[in-house]
């Protein structure tokens, strides 16, 4: 008996008997090896997936991920410790040291709590991270305020929420302009009603803000930088035909693939 397989049937050839069609006696699971469209070509969910990097720049990524945790939780112990210390004294330093801790989870967090999870965001989650260890670090070594430290944590906290808010806006614009623009949009309101939050708090008593004219009006130049920067990786990032940005969706855009990297 001869056997020819197909992607959906299989012909057995039966002395006596002739062609024999044997329908899916292929395996489900490898179908999904090479996914594929009836069409003959690329599949909806491998298109969605996107280019993949390769293990080496996953496995530095990763360590760069781990790295950076651990010198922020690092910096965190010694804020919580040493909370009175002069270099440390009147900076909230404690709030901020569990602000630290917990921000390094947002990215896990809300990849776990999401029904298909697919890859992790490996690029999302090491971008979160960098400002954390800038304000924690930058405190504990005493160089925020003389290396501007403050400069580039608003800088990029105002790029990433522009770039994720651009992302999850995306798929529901007629162009990516209009993602960029909104994003950018939801940025400077943050950073605006932040800047009004950190006022309130120095008029309800808050020590040791060093607020001032000055100083608010270089938050909110720092939060367009960030916002500017965050619309033009919309711009950049997201496909120009709203049927693609649809197919790819906001997941895509910010690294949550539904394929997982091959071990």
């Amino acid at each position: 008996m001869f056997l020819s397989a197909s992607r959906h049937r299989a012909t057995a050839r039966i002395p006596g008997r002739g062609d024999v069609v044997v329908r899916s006696v292929v395996p489900y699971w490898l179908h999904m090896t090479q996914p594929t469209s009836s069409a003959g070509g690329v599949s909806a969910d491998a298109r969605r997936a996107g280019p993949r990097r390769s293990p080496v720049a996953e496995s530095v990524l990763s360590a760069a991920i781990v790295a950076t945790k651990a010198l922020t939780i690092g910096f965190a112990i010694d804020a919580l410790v040493n909370a009175r210390s002069p270099r440390l004294r009147g900076k909230a330093i404690r709030t901020r040291a569990f602000g630290y801790v917990g921000g390094l989870f947002i990215v896990p967090a809300f990849w776990l709590m999401l029904p298909d999870r697919g890859r992790y965001p490996r690029a999302l989650d090491f971008a979160v991270t960098i400002p954390l260890l800038l304000d924690a670090g930058g405190n504990s070594l005493g160089l925020y305020n003389d290396a501007h430290i403050d400069d580039l944590v608003h800088v990029a906290n105002s790029a990433i929420v522009s770039g994720v808010a651009g992302a999850l806006f995306a798929p529901r614009v007629d162009q990516r302009w209009q993602a960029a623009l909104a994003g950018a949009g939801v940025s400077i309101a943050g950073g605006s009603a932040w800047e009004l939050l950190e006022y309130g708090a120095l008029r309800l008593g808050a020590n040791g803000m060093n607020l001032t004219y000055d100083d608010t009006m270089a938050d909110l130049f720092d939060g367009w930088i960030g916002a500017i920067a965050g619309a033009a990786f919309t711009l950049t990032r997201v496909p120009q035909e709203r049927d693609q940005r649809k197919l790819h969706g906001w997941r895509g855009i910010l690294g949550l693939r539904r394929e997982r990297p091959a071990l």
